[in-house]
């Protein structure tokens, strides 16, 4: 990307990337917070996060400058996940602690739902297992 409105798109573009970046974060912020997960899962989910956010940054990236990082770009991104914070998040709390709530009211409600089909598939096989046969009864002459 040469000229200088490459240059200024870019930037945008990346800056646009940043306050997604932000909003993805500030969404897991609030999915832990409702789901109130263990320590373990915790550590588990941290890094999906983070390499999905790794994933859509590269590929931004990618999309934006052929993958070319320059310090306005970097700049950028970093920018954008300020103004989210320091802008947008206050505003979004609301909206985005209840799309989280309802989130992990769905995922429990699957769960719980899987779970009842397991335990109901493990009984109908358990019926259809073919029994074993009586020994014949000893015969006394």
């Amino acid at each position: 990307m040469t000229g200088l409105l490459g240059q200024i798109e870019a930037f945008i573009l990346t800056l646009v990337l940043g306050l997604l970046t932000g909003t993805i974060f500030h969404f897991y912020q609030e999915l832990i917070r409702a789901a109130r997960v263990s320590r373990y899962v915790l550590y588990l989910l941290d890094f999906s996060l983070w390499m999905i956010i790794i994933a859509l940054v590269f590929l931004g990236m990618l999309f934006i400058n052929q993958g070319e990082m320059r310090i306005y770009v970097l700049i950028a991104l970093v920018l954008g996940i300020l103004i989210y914070y320091r802008r947008f998040a206050s505003r979004l709390d609301a909206p985005i602690s209840r799309l989280a709530g309802a989130m992990v009211t769905t995922v429990a409600a699957l769960v719980r739902n899987i779970k009842k089909v397991q335990f109901w598939a493990k009984k109908i096989i358990a019926k259809l297992k073919p029994q074993p046969k009586d020994p014949p009864a000893d015969s006394e002459d």
